[in-house]
Order: C-alpha cells, then sequence, then structure tokens
C-alpha cells in the first residue's frame, strides 16, 4: 500500500475544492469491465477520501481508485505525478480522455481526469491496463 502513497497524495492535495458528487459509486466501480470482474470494494478511503476498487481479468489485475477534486484541480494533480513515475506519456489507449501512462515501481499506471473525477487505474501488465480502459466508461 506504500507504493500508492504518492498518488493518494495528489489525490489528496487536489481535494481543496470539493463540490456536490452527481456520479454515483456504482457507475464509478461496475461489477465487470470488459473482461475484468471486480474482486474488492468499492471503499472509500477515510482519511483521504479516496474510493477504490479491485478488479481481476484474462490479463491481469487492476485497482482503480477515484477522486471527486472540482474541475479547476484536475490539471494539477495530473501534472504532479510521483517523482520516480517513468514513460510518462500520452497514449492513444485513453481516446478522449485527457490522462497519462506511466510506469511506477513494477506496474503500470494510467492517470486521467474526467470532468470533477480523477482516476487513477494501477494494474498487473500493460495489457491488463489498455483492457481494462477500452472497457472502462469514464
Amino acid at each position: 500500500m506504500k507504493r500508492f502513497f504518492s498518488l493518494l497524495v495528489v489525490l489528496i492535495v487536489t481535494a481543496a475544492c470539493t463540490g456536490q458528487q452527481t456520479i454515483s459509486t456504482e457507475q464509478l466501480f461496475p461489477t465487470t469491465v470488459g473482461s475484468f470482474l471486480r474482486t474488492g470494494g468499492p471503499y472509500t478511503e477515510p482519511e483521504t477520501g479516496v474510493e477504490s476498487a479491485t478488479y481481476a481479468g484474462p490479463e491481469g489485475t487492476a485497482m482503480l481508485q477515484v477522486r471527486f477534486v472540482g474541475e479547476e484541480n484536475v490539471d494539477y494533480a495530473l501534472n504532479n505525478l510521483p517523482a520516480l513515475a517513468t514513460n510518462v506519456e500520452p497514449d492513444e489507449a485513453l481516446g478522449e480522455r485527457k490522462g497519462v501512462f506511466f510506469t511506477y515501481g513494477v506496474t503500470e499506471h494510467a492517470a486521467w481526469g474526467n470532468g470533477d473525477w480523477v482516476f487513477v487505474l494501477t494494474a498487473s501488465s500493460d495489457a491488463a491496463r489498455r483492457i481494462f480502459i477500452a472497457g472502462y466508461g469514464f
């Protein structure tokens, strides 16, 4: 869980202005995302307000972390990835989403914003990251 600390800090810092959330937890964390099944969560980290769920599929595992930050804070969150993040670059797999792919430690990540929300996906492989994102609606 320590490796997520840097990502959580960014999400917490950007939470200064929060407003009314209009998207339900069920919408953010569907039971299935493409070939992935939700295996844990969703749960909310009490200290940070970050909502998380874990998924497993044939391509590997994925953890999705979501935080309502307000649209004015999304760019800040996306521009303040952990200092040790490598291979930071946009990727066509994100489609219309504004965000980046990156590697942090031994896991593959994607971070993107959608309206007032910031999403961080941690996946066990590049294939898991790409296939999860292709099936995810936000």
